[in-house]
């Protein structure tokens, strides 16, 4: 099938998906990822979907080969949260083109095409020889819809959101998904731009839940003390911090970089070329999602 023809199918697949509505989960089509709606008790009282994804297995097997798959929990930007809650937890999905970045990570060779053009040849050598060295087996993501509620005035919902985020959406997840992490051990939180702001305090908040920790190109403005004092130094959990030479928050998420540092709080900052927009969340936001998430997370083993 062309590539045209693909996104035809898949944009035909997704209305009647969308038309399921609350009539149980459904798939999206891909070769290599099962993409399944699981409908769940949302952060303020409404019911709402939640998109899980894993790779494919031979016989349908839905746990990762050697034991549980490892989970992060992706955050979706601002222009889908505008979109309601819907169509707004398709972002990961169907905007930021995460089965492609899938496909592309488990071929275990990276191009420059991969990342939109948006990666530089030192970078592209280094991942290249990462994965040679340890082969991308995958992970599970975890992609509820974002609601936008980074104003300093919406604390007490941040608050909320993130308690959710921690705990009874990854209960739901777990108990409709057994081969999925049920540790912070295995479990991880990541996003873009709003959501990577989000997904920054909803992990930091909460280590109980989320051994790793990142923000994509995330919109800190202003807070990157408060958010650095929020690490809990015995949690030891894994950090990274990844932007591009034209994102609007560059600076402060380099701020929020040497607040960590000031700390003594390891950490990983990563800097890739490009601008602040839905081009760079299908190319280097999403191959980042996978990357770090995958180094980061233990698999971990099946109960007898």
């Amino acid at each position: 099938m062309s590539e045209v023809g693909r996104r035809a199918f898949v944009a035909a697949t997704a209305a009647a998906w969308f038309a399921a509505g609350s009539r149980g989960a459904a798939q999206l089509p891909s070769d290599v990822l099962h993409q399944y709606r699981l409908e769940v008790d949302g952060p303020f009282g409404e019911r709402e979907p939640v998109i899980v994804s894993f790779p494919r297995q031979p016989g349908r097997v839905q746990h990762h080969p050697e034991g549980r798959w490892p989970v992060v929990v992706a955050l979706h930007g601002l222009g889908e949260a505008q979109k309601g809650t819907a169509r707004g937890a398709l972002g990961w999905h169907q905007d930021y083109a995460l089965a492609r970045a899938y496909e592309a990570m488990l071929w275990g060779s990276l191009a420059s095409d991969n990342f939109g053009g948006f990666v530089r040849r030192e970078q592209l050598a280094a991942l290249n020889r990462a994965l040679r060295t340890r082969r991308f087996r995958g992970v599970a993501v975890v992609a509820p819809y974002t609601p936008a509620i980074a104003a300093p005035d919406r604390e007490a919902d941040r608050l909320r959101y993130s308690a959710w985020l921690a705990g009874p959406l990854l209960s739901q997840v777990r108990a409709a998904y057994p081969g999925l992490a049920r540790t912070a051990a295995g479990t991880g939180i990541d996003g873009v731009s709003l959501g990577g702001r989000l997904a920054l305090e909803a992990g930091l908040r909460h280590p109980e839940s989320f051994s790793a920790v990142s923000g994509l190109q995330p919109a800190v403005r202003g807070d990157a003390e408060r958010l650095a004092a929020l690490v809990d130094r015995t949690a030891a959990q894994r950090i990274r911090l990844a932007t591009s030479d034209g994102d609007p928050f560059l600076e402060p998420t380099r701020a929020l970089s040497a607040a960590l540092s000031e700390g003594r709080v390891p950490h990983e900052l990563v800097v890739y070329p490009g601008p602040h927009d839905v081009r760079w969340n299908r190319g280097p936001g999403a191959i980042e999602l996978l990357r770090f998430a995958a180094a980061a997370l233990r698999v971990e083993p099946l109960e007898p």
